[in-house]
């Protein structure tokens, strides 16, 4: 059952709040249910480049910009060992093929530093 919860900010000591409404685990479930209904996951294993696809070391070298020239092959060395870890160090090349994806419209902002 959904509930409402008050949050009161820390830097606004007065009477006003902010009402959340929580969404049940029901209607959170039927909301994922219609995004994916949207954007099948199946989708995505279907991609191709397009034909006007900009080129990915294209996109790698422009990334480069800004750091120091010196490091630029130590940041290479540690994208070898596995796709995974050069798509973490190539994120601009996997934004620009997945701006043209499907997408379900949800947005995560996601950062972090590779291990």
């Amino acid at each position: 059952m959904a509930k409402n919860k008050r949050l009161r900010s820390k830097a606004d000591k007065s009477e006003s709040s902010v009402v959340v409404r929580l969404r049940s685990r029901e209607q959170l479930y039927m909301q994922g249910k219609a995004h994916r209904d949207s954007c099948a996951r199946l989708s995505h294993a279907k991609w191709k480049p397009p034909a006007d696809r900009v080129d990915p070391v294209e996109i790698l070298e422009a990334s480069n910009q800004g750091r120091l020239p010196e490091l630029i092959p130590v940041r290479y060395g540690r994208m070898i060992p596995s796709p995974f870890v050069f798509y973490r160090g190539a994120a601009a090349i996997m934004a620009a093929d997945l701006a043209r994806s499907p997408s379900t419209g949800i947005r995560v902002q996601a950062c972090g530093m590779p291990t």
